[in-house]
């Protein structure tokens, strides 16, 4: 699925915080991971120096697994 402009904004981002906030079903996680992948990956940010912030535990724990699976995909690769 490709990104709007607004995801990928908020996803190349750097330098400040940003606020993701859209309904059910626009993407939201998604371009979370996406960014804090980047992060993590292309800036050397450790996930220590993070903060992520839901609503629910559940989407705690999705965020969490999709960030761990897209990481050790890069390092696979």
């Amino acid at each position: 699925m490709k990104m709007d402009p607004r995801q990928a904004q908020a996803v190349e981002t750097t330098g400040s915080d940003i606020l993701v906030s859209a309904s059910a079903g626009a993407g939201k996680t998604r371009v979370l991971v996406e960014r804090l992948v980047s992060l993590c990956a292309s800036k050397h940010i450790g996930m220590n120096e993070i903060l992520a912030v839901t609503f629910t535990e559940a989407a705690a724990s999705e965020m969490k697994n999709r960030i761990r699976d897209e990481l050790l995909t890069l390092l696979e690769n």
